[in-house]
């Protein structure tokens, strides 16, 4: 890589991925063989990617207002998917409107996919449309 192509990299801007996944949080499976269901995935095994931050809404009108959250995240680590973290938030209100599942004040480098993946506990969260946003830069 020349010198020119590593400055452009450190000063490039991230790409903004705004998507909203629909799906049946309570009683779907997830890629794990839990209970829910996938929010997003995304790199590519065997690459390096820059993750600068990734959230999801949480509040108001996305979930069913008793529901909890469960966010489970999955990183390639040892050559296999790992899960590396699990939280779970209150969809009424009292854990904000937006969860950060990663947030850094620079970027955070990634070697192979992330996959994050959602559960409701509430019946209700069977056809629910769950905006995400994250923000990705090259290696």
């Amino acid at each position: 890589m020349g010198l020119m192509q590593a400055l452009n990299l450190l000063i490039q801007r991230p790409r903004s991925y705004t998507r909203t996944v629909t799906g049946d949080y309570f009683a779907g499976t997830a890629t794990s063989g839990l209970p829910g269901q996938d929010l997003f995935t995304f790199g590519l095994p065997n690459q390096w990617w820059r993750l600068q931050n990734a959230y999801f809404r949480l509040f108001p009108g996305v979930w069913n207002i008793a529901a909890h959250i469960s966010c489970r995240i999955y990183f390639t680590m040892f050559g296999a998917m790992t899960l590396i973290d699990t939280s779970i938030y209150d969809a009424d209100g009292t854990d904000g409107d937006i969860v950060f599942v990663y947030w850094f004040w620079s970027d955070y480098e990634m070697y192979g996919p992330l996959r994050v993946e959602l559960q409701s506990d509430n019946a209700g969260d069977v056809a629910v449309a769950v905006p995400y946003e994250f923000r990705v830069k090259d290696w």
